[in-house]
């Protein structure tokens, strides 16, 4: 026995216990539970060694037992004990204390593990609390210790070891079995690490597969000998694992774990009676293996709703899941967060749903599904977008297609109800659903309202029967029909109400008794096979219902769930027309499916399967819910395909996953597939025909793997190309798809050095290198890669900016892209290191890189010193203080450091804080300066004079630089003027005072003691200051005491001021402000008051008076009234209600509505929804009060009171008048089309509309239907079209019937608010005609129409015709005419054609009964018609005229006949003959002959300008025309003619020709005298203005004489020419007078004698001399 000390611990005995981990499988062991032993020397170390002998050969498992497959030695009592001698300890007060903890297990006091310095009682392990755990079961002998001493009573033992041996069993088997993880789709190697067993004496295991993986396969892979790889192996052995040959293939599902059962065993089992030997004993173990898969994100999203999205036109709509969907297969993936990409929308825009000015181009799915995307509209009716659908990875497109139309409400499904006699059934969106496209942000915003109940049962809703419900409703199941027990078939109607549009549906009820139990039998329900985009008829064959009595028109199949991608349509034929569709039948019979009536027509493109759900009827007897399946074919090819990885300049074979085509209507199809877009960085091969670039290939070339993708070697690290697939046999092809190729990179590009400039650097300093001075790139490698290997540079080093002082030999790109490289200048002044850049295998070649050094120079550019007044604080600034550097490009971010090293004596220097706190400072920048940080307090003004100077000294720095001690002088002075102080006095800090108070004004708030410091020290005892008001308040008084300071009596002193104080006494106005002015200055003692003449100060001071609230509000508004747009909400602004108080300020001025418009409400701008009945004047005249109006057109009103919270409130009603919503018609003008054209665009010009609602959209409606055209925009016909497209331009009218003149365009004007109907506007076809404008006629004188009063001469050149006037309205107080030939016929002209006008047929009488001076305004209307063109009415406006004075004295024809302008005027008169001078007309006479000068060519031949005349004896006929008359015609041939001078002929014959023509005039009056009662015309007008034909001769009018100049002829024995007639014509046959006639050219001959004047006239020409002539 050891001793300690005088007590002695003796270890007694140890025992060690045995027992399962958590469950104990059964021992047996040999005498009792536990071994005792009895030690008898006692050492420091304790060493028990164990052996057990068990009665079966399996007792040794038990070691092994437990879950954890570990065993627990526990200590118990008895088997560590501990005793002392001499002293009795008990067993809780004797203490174990762990010094070494064991290393391959734990000792737990409980569940608590023992660490060193643990302590733990006798009483724990008599309490069997100590345990011994190992770490895992031991595969070999072992050994394991801890070592601890004994406490008892203040008395420690020597430390003992306690050893612990493990002795492994060789035949036990040890399993590793870590599980697998695997990626999906990929396979991994199974290898010893992950699974096997072993036994200690090496035997060898066979495992046998008990299940197999649910979501892969275990793989052998055989050597290359070997015929080929097994799959889904059930038995595999050792070797297996260790030969690396095992491995576990997922099958790429979307599942995150996998697990497969084996046993494994040595050997086969023992044979009976055969030599059992236990070293060869049959083992086993059942193991299960769990697989961890490791998800990729290797599907693309796969669009689950496909949809047109409906909008109303000019609206917005929520876009939300029902409208477009997708789902991403990845299992691992949240589908809220795929990203939804959008490029341009050409009808609208995608805006954020609460803030519709936000525009969205990108969201994700979850945004959808919460209604954060609305999708606004403008523009097109119809339109597609592309939107990118994402998940971080894999990006597939899809149109969203956009059709607008005016608000609907559509029945999506309306299956009718299935109702048990007497029971109830619920009416849920399974019976009746509707859509609309309008903007429903809730289910309560679509109401269903019943307008004819059910006569054999109740709708109700939530056990009551209120009449209406919601969609809401119905999705909950609130609705409920209940039958009364009687009828077997009952309906009811419903109205469904959105917004303002509003659908009628009809809800079918089937009543089926419960003791009919005979159910129809359903003969046939076979799958439909349609062709995607087309119908296909269900027929006997595929769905027929028969009853034990077939009646087949008796079963009905009601739809229940209709078609998702299509429709159900029901034809009917009728009679003599080509039949009707019904769109979306609610029921049908058997005998419509017989007939062929019923049709399923597939609408969704790119659907493979659709399904609708059909309940069968027959009397009583029902089938629910049957299905009938649809199998769509696809109108094209539907194409997968899979991204793919390949390596930098590799190929990739493409196999027959990359393109697979998902249907079985395409299995076994051969079809190629076509590269539509080639990829960019490589190509397509087929390995037969290496590097021959493919655009397209097989399927079965794929199949065969002879199809590559071959990197062109570039390091892009993206490669894509489109394909898709055509089948030239089905004449089919799929939409493109794109296959993304990923490139690995290779490293095999050396590095580039991109830039290596010349850094500059400040002497001494430290300078960043960045990435534009020092920068290499690599294609293939990244900036952490490029490594920079350097010389050590020659006038510094190189450093990390963190350690700028440890000099570093190499760095990397990315450093410097970090900025973290710099270099420490020290030495010359030029220098530099030679680096090398490298990626780890390419080297680029090695530079130089320059750095040159200059020294940095500082100077103080302004110091200027502060003024400051006494006691102030006032900042420096820049303008004070500023020192630079010469570092120009960086002055910006350069620091200039100030210290001072002498602080001032007479202040301080102070920095405000960010808090706008203050504190000493001493050390500080230029930027703090700048921005007026630093300040300086003057501190000790009481002992200063009036002037004083301080200072303070400081140095500059920017290192490297620095400047050395300047100095900073501050002036102080009371004469200093500074912004915001308004006094020099030591103190005028003005006074507060209450409304009618008085307060009194001490030395804190008036001293001016300061203006002593201006005299000498010595004298400043002698003086005392005086004030002395110079402008006394204008709302109080001032006292002195008792005394009021008055003009008379205006002094005090700074004395009376200190001692008594100045009061002032506010006069209890409503003012706000006061002030008095005042003189101060030292007056010396000994003298008396008396203000200097010069040398005093002025100063003002001011009282603020704080008001009382003694005055009552108000009311400043008259008429109180407001006007407000009918629907809209207007503010209640200070020009509507102002209530003013003098004493009191608008936020005190409180309104209270007493009662509440009758039309309306009062709302703050704020919370425009919600009725208010309290605000404010400042609410008021701050815009914040709104009055809303409901929308009822009748006008209120609502009282209020108004106080300000003291006075007795005022009482007044306010008006509310309601101006209503309309649409005013700013522009009707009539349409005017072109005559020639077929259609005209239709613009605001002619329909403009304007309504004083909120909605300015204004819609028109055609109310009926054009009768000779229709409307277009953009080519499509329109009923209907907005003011915009009207504005812009897009309405046109098109004609397309030719033979009408006019339309009218009889529309409706609609708004969201109003309405206006009952309008038409007027279409014209124009006449393609020239009118002239401001036409005049004299009055009773004939007026022939000519080209330049109508011109359809263009129409005519146009249509290749003469155009054709109708007349519709002939004038009313004219008479228009036509000469209908040569003779002076004249006929009331209703048709003529422009060619009578061109030829003067077409005269205009005027015979209105004018009195005085006064004209009249005359019309006639016509249809002006042309070939191939429409008619178009034209109208001729002329003005009547009295018919000028002059002309008329010298005109009184009986035959009256004047054309104005182009036209002859013809008259007999007996008056004397007057030559008219107008310059339209022409006048003559046979006794002389006068033509006006014109600027054309003259007549006959002439030229411009010359005037011929003849003078013959007056006559009593004359002839006036206009100079057209006798003009040729255009185009017409001219003939000059040779004239002679007529003098030459008169003068040698004068005396003659005078007797002669005295002779030929007297005959003639005499003759006139006695045929006066028959006033005969002479001469007879010709209708025919222009010849027929042109002859060589000029073209003359017929009205005008022919003057024939005829040479004499040379024989004596000539005839004579008689002057009244032209020179003979061709001779004609006698006339049976026997009397000679002559025939001559009707333009020859212009009037007809008389026969008793020809037998005065001389028969025979007298005799000529040589070149006379007759004319």
């Amino acid at each position: 026995m050891g001793r300690l000390g005088a007590r002695r611990l003796v270890l007694l005995a140890a025992f060690l216990g045995l027992c399962g981990a958590r469950r104990a499988l059964g021992a047996s062991f040999y005498g009792e539970s536990y071994v005792g032993l009895n030690i008898i020397e006692v050492s420091s170390e304790l060493s028990l060694q164990l052996k057990f002998q068990t009665s079966k050969p399996q007792g040794l498992l038990f070691l092994a037992a437990g879950e954890n497959d570990y065993c627990i030695i526990e200590i118990l009592s008895g088997n560590l004990q501990a005793v002392t001698e001499g002293v009795e300890v008990a067993e809780r007060e004797l203490h174990f204390k762990l010094l070494i903890p064991p290393k391959k297990g734990k000792l737990l006091l409980g569940t608590e593990v023992l660490q060193t310095n643990s302590v733990f009682s006798q009483q724990n392990i008599t309490d069997g609390k100590i345990s011994y755990e190992p770490q895992e079961r031991p595969r070999e002998h072992s050994q394991d210790s801890f070592r601890f001493l004994m406490v008892a009573k203040h008395t420690e033992s020597k430390g003992y070891t306690f050893r612990i041996n493990f002795k492994a069993e060789r035949r036990h088997i040890i399993v590793t079995n870590r599980g697998l993880l695997v990626k999906e789709g990929e396979g991994k190697l199974i290898t010893e690490s992950e699974l096997f067993a072993q036994t200690l004496d090496n035997r060898t295991f066979q495992y046998t597969v008990t299940k197999s993986p649910q979501h892969g396969k275990l793989k052998l892979i055989r050597s290359s000998d070997s015929p080929g790889n097994q799959d889904n192996i059930t038995a595999f052995v050792d070797q297996d694992i260790l030969g690396e040959r095992l491995i576990y293939e997922h099958d790429d599902s979307e599942t995150q774990s996998d697990e497969f059962f084996l046993v494994a065993s040595t050997a086969g089992p023992v044979q009976e009676g055969a030599f059992r030997d236990l070293d060869m004993e049959h083992l086993s173990m059942e193991i299960k293996v769990t697989v961890s898969v490791e998800l990729k994100n290797d599907e693309k999203p796969v669009r689950m709703v496909d949809k047109v999205f409906q909008v109303v036109r000019n609206g917005q709509r929520l876009l939300t899941l029902s409208d477009i969907c997708y789902h991403d297969p990845d299992s691992d993936f949240d589908d809220g967060q795929l990203l939804y990409i959008r490029r341009g929308i050409p009808n609208g825009d995608l805006v954020q749903a609460s803030d519709p000015t936000q525009k969205l181009y990108q969201f994700r799915q979850e945004d959808l599904r919460e209604g954060r995307v609305l999708f606004r509209h403008r523009g097109a009716d119809s339109a597609r977008f592309v939107l990118f659908v994402t998940d971080g990875v894999h990006y597939t497109s899809s149109l969203l297609e956009v059709s607008v139309s005016d608000p609907y409400i559509r029945v999506v499904n309306n299956t009718g109800l299935l109702v048990q006699r007497g029971k109830d059934s619920s009416l849920t969106t399974a019976n009746l659903s509707v859509t609309t496209n309008q903007d429903v942000r809730t289910d309560h915003e679509v109401e269903f309202r019943i307008v004819q109940l059910p006569k054999h049962g109740r709708v109700l809703v939530s056990s009551s029967a209120p009449g209406s419900f919601s969609m809401h409703d119905l999705k909950q199941g609130r609705v409920i029909y209940r039958h009364d027990g009687s009828g077997s078939f009952d309906m009811f109607n419903l109205t469904v109400r959105v917004k303002d549009t509003h659908l009628y549906v009809g809800v079918y009820v089937q009543v089926d008794s419960e003791s009919h139990q005979h159910h129809t039998r359903i003969l046939h329900s076979k799958t439909l096979v349609v062709e995607e985009g087309k119908p296909v008829k269900l027929s006997r064959g595929r769905l027929q219902a028969v009853h034990e009595h077939p009646v087949p028109s008796e079963a009905v199949f009601i739809v229940r769930t209709p078609p998702v991608h299509g429709y159900l349509r029901r034809s009917l034929p009728e009679e003599g027309s080509v039949g009707t569709e019904e769109k979306f039948p609610l029921m049908f019979t058997q005998q419509d499916v017989d007939d062929g009536y019923i049709h399923y027509v597939q609408t969704m493109p790119d659907q493979q399967q659709d399904r609708f759900i059909l309940d069968v009827m027959s009397g009583f007897q029902a089938v629910s819910r049957l299905e009938i399946l649809v199998d769509i074919v696809p109108k094209r090819i539907p194409l997968a395909v899979q991204n793919f990885t390949v390596q930098e300049g590799g190929s990739k074979a493409l196999p027959e996953d990359y393109f697979r085509i998902p249907s079985k209507h395409f299995e076994g199809l051969d079809c190629e597939f076509v590269l539509l877009k080639p990829p960019k960085h490589g190509y397509v091969e087929n390995s037969h025909f290496p590097r021959v670039k493919l655009m397209k290939f097989t399927r079965k070339q794929v199949e065969n793997e002879l199809i590559s993708y071959v990197h062109d070697g570039s390091e892009a690290l993206l490669d894509s190309f489109i394909i898709f697939a055509n089948s030239s046999e089905l004449g089919k092809q799929s939409l493109p798809q794109t296959l993304f190729v990923t490139v690995e990179s290779v490293n095999d590009e050396a590095p580039v050095i991109t830039a290596n400039k010349i850094l500059q650097v400040w002497v001494n300093s430290v300078t960043e290198i960045t990435r534009d001075e020092l920068c290499a790139v690599d294609g293939d490698s990244s900036p952490q890669d490029l490594a920079y290997l350097v010389s050590p540079p020659s006038n510094g080093h190189l450093a990390l900016k963190s350690i700028p002082g440890r000099s570093i030999q190499n760095f990397t790109q990315a450093q410097i892209n970090e900025g973290q490289l710099v270099f420490v200048h020290n030495g010359a002044m030029s220098g530099g290191f030679n680096f090398q850049v490298t990626d780890g295998l390419n080297f680029a070649p090695r530079q130089i890189f320059s750095i040159t050094a200059r020294a940095l120079i500082i100077s103080l550019e302004v110091n200027r010193g502060l003024s400051i007044f006494p006691g102030s604080v006032k900042p420096l600034s820049s303008r004070d203080l500023r020192a630079v550097t010469n570092d120009v490009d960086s002055a910006g971010n350069r620091t200039i450091t100030f210290t001072v090293i002498r602080s001032p004596r007479l202040g301080r220097l102070l920095r405000v804080n960010s808090d706008n706190s203050t504190e000493d400072v001493s050390v500080f920048t230029q930027n703090l300066v700048s921005e007026q940080l630093i300040s300086y307090q003057h501190m000790d003004w009481e002992n200063m004079g009036w002037t004083a100077e301080d200072s303070f000294t400081f140095t500059v720095s920017s290192p490297p630089a620095a400047l050395g001690p300047e100095e900073f002088h501050i002036t102080i002075s009371y004469e200093i003027n500074e912004p915001g102080r308004q006094s020099r006095l030591l103190a005028n800090t003005g006074a507060v005072v209450k409304e009618g108070d008085k307060v009194l004004i001490d030395q804190s708030k008036l001293d001016a003691s300061n203006l002593l410091l201006k005299l000498p020290k010595s004298q400043r005892s002698l003086y005392e200051i005086w004030f002395q008001v110079t402008s006394l308040p204008h709302h109080g008084t001032l006292m002195v005491g008792e005394r009021n300071i008055t003009k008379r009596k205006p002094n005090f002193s700074q004395y009376i001021i200190n001692t008594f104080g100045v009061t002032y006494l506010h006069d209890d106005s409503e003012s706000l402000a006061d002030n008095f002015t005042f003189a101060v200055w030292p007056n010396e003692k000994s003298k008396s008051t008396m203000k200097p003449e010069a040398d005093f100060h002025e100063e003002m001071f001011n009282i603020t008076i704080t008001p009382i609230n003694d005055q009552a509000p108000e009311l400043k508004t008259k008429g109180l009234r407001l006007q407000v747009l009918q629907g809209n909400r207007l503010v209640l602004g200070p020009e509507n209600l102002k209530v003013e108080d003098l004493d009191s300020p608008p936020e005190e001025i409180r309104y209270v509505v007493i009662r509440d418009p009758n039309n309306g409400f009062l709302a703050m701008a704020h919370h425009p929804h919600v009725p208010v009945h309290h605000f404010t004047q400042a609410d008021i005249d701050n815009s914040q009060v709104w009055f809303v109006h409901d929308g009822s057109p009748s006008s209120g009103a609502f009282y209020f009171s108004v106080s300000d919270g003291q006075h007795r409130p005022l009482y007044k009603p306010f008006h509310l008048d309601v101006i209503p919503v309309s649409i005013t018609l700013v522009n009707l003008t009539d349409l005017l089309l072109p005559q020639g054209q077929t259609s005209v665009t239709v613009t605001g010009a002619h329909l403009s509309a304007v309504t004083n609602g909120r909605s300015p959209h204004v819609t028109y409606k055609v109310m009926r239907p054009l009768q000779h055209g229709h409307l277009l925009i953009e080519d499509q016909e329109v009923v209907s079209f907005g003011q915009e497209d009207l504005n812009l331009g897009k309405l046109s009218y098109h004609m397309t019937n030719l033979t009408a003149s006019e339309d009218q365009l009889q529309f409706s004007l609609f708004t969201s608010e109003s309405n206006l109907t009952g309008q038409t506007l007027g279409i014209r076809v124009q006449p393609l005609l020239r009118v002239s404008s401001g036409l005049t006629v004299a009055n009773r004188v004939a007026h022939q129409l000519t080209r330049k009063d109508l011109d359809a001469t263009e129409l005519a050149n146009r249509t290749n015709s003469d155009p054709t006037f109708e007349v519709t309205e002939p004038p009313v107080h004219s008479r228009l005419v036509r000469r209908a030939g040569w003779d002076t016929a004249l006929e009331d002209a209703t048709l003529f054609t422009q060619r009578d006008i061109d030829q003067g047929l077409l005269i205009l009488e005027p015979h209105a009964n004018l009195t005085g001076p006064n004209s009249l305004s005359d019309s006639f209307t016509f249809l002006l018609r042309a070939d191939h063109v429409q008619p178009a009415t034209g109208c001729l406006p002329f003005t009547i005229v009295p018919p000028d004075p002059f002309f008329s004295q010298t005109f009184t024809p009986n035959v009256s006949f004047l054309v104005t302008d182009n036209l002859v005027t013809i008259g007999v008169s007996q008056e004397k003959p007057v030559v008219s001078s107008e310059p339209t007309t022409q006048t003559g006479t046979l006794g002389k002959l006068t033509q006006t000068r014109w600027p054309e060519a003259a007549p006959w031949g002439r030229h411009s300008g010359e005037e011929p005349t003849l003078d013959v004896m007056a006559s009593p006929t004359r002839v006036i025309w206009s100079p057209d008359a006798t003009r040729a015609s255009p185009g017409a041939p001219t003939q000059t003619r040779e004239s002679s001078h007529p003098l030459m002929v008169i003068m040698p014959l004068s005396v003659v020709l005078f007797l002669l023509i005295v002779t030929v005039v007297a005959s003639c009056v005499w003759l006139l005298g006695r045929k006066a009662d028959k006033a005969t015309p002479l001469i007879k007008p010709q209708i025919n203005l222009e010849p027929t034909t042109a002859g060589p001769r000029p073209e003359r009018s017929p009205t005008v004489p022919t003057v024939t100049v005829t040479p004499l002829p040379r024989s004596s024995g000539s005839a004579p020419v008689s002057l009244f007639r032209a020179p003979p014509c061709e001779r004609m046959e006698k006339s049976p007078a026997s009397e000679p006639a002559e025939r001559c050219a009707p333009w020859e001959t212009w009037m007809n004698l008389d026969p008793d004047m020809v037998k005065l006239c001389r028969q025979t020409n007298p005799a000529l001399k040589h070149k006379q002539y007759w004319v």
